[in-house]
């Protein structure tokens, strides 16, 4: 076992990242049935939500995948590889979950069909589930002790590659969303690896950005 060097992970930003999570998959479902039968332009804003916070879930788990796990199964003790397993195991599941909304949702948003949504709404509903479960392991399992094994710059790597893998148009409506909910502290967090130019414009842009989102998928400006 050996453990980091250099200043501790902050983990702070990653609650803040899964409370988003939390709340966006707990509306979802009532998003969906919400829409009225043949109602396809309805339809397609929720179903492009839809997609915009699976991607993102999707990004949080391959950084885990690849960036955090390892090294927390090299530096901690032994003891902790069965709650990786089960960790890793649910992101499988996860990810498959993830993926059969994300069929369902395709074919819905072109039809708006009841029948269609309701299948839909299942399946968000067993993926907000799922994901509650997932969470609540990591968080009271691994993210309590991480500090003791990652960096700060290490942490920093795997928020920039959710960051880096999403829409450059999409990434002031995810830090408005983060926004949202974080304290100012845990903002300024999120933005200490960011370049100059964002980190001075994204505090006014992404709230903006993001209050566009909302009015449009929630009808107001909050979640």
């Amino acid at each position: 076992m050996s453990r980091k060097t250099g200043g501790c992970a902050d983990i702070r930003d990653m609650l803040v990242v899964h409370q988003a999570f939390l709340a966006a998959y707990e509306k979802a479902p009532g998003l969906v049935l919400g829409v009225r039968d043949g109602d396809s332009d309805r339809a397609e804003v929720v179903a492009d939500h839809l997609r915009l916070v699976g991607d993102f879930l999707h990004l949080h788990h391959k950084g885990e995948d690849d960036l955090l796990w390892p090294k927390i199964e090299m530096r901690a003790p032994a003891s902790l590889d069965p709650v990786l397993r089960i960790l890793e195991a649910q992101h499988v599941e996860i990810d498959s979950l993830t993926a059969r909304a994300s069929e369902l949702a395709d074919r819905w948003r072109t039809t708006a069909r009841a029948s269609t949504g309701e299948k839909l709404a299942e399946a968000l509903t067993r993926l907000g589930r799922e994901l509650a479960r997932h969470l609540e392991l990591e968080e009271k399992e691994v993210l309590s002790s991480v500090h003791l094994y990652v960096s700060a710059k290490e942490w920093h790597q795997l928020g920039d590659h959710a960051i880096n893998g999403l829409p450059r148009a999409k990434l002031p409506i995810i830090f408005g969303m983060l926004a949202e909910i974080a304290d100012p502290s845990v903002v300024k967090l999120m933005l200490e690896s960011a370049p100059v130019v964002p980190r001075v414009i994204m505090p006014m842009l992404g709230p903006r950005a993001y209050a566009r989102h909302a009015r449009r998928v929630y009808g107001s400006r909050r979640a």
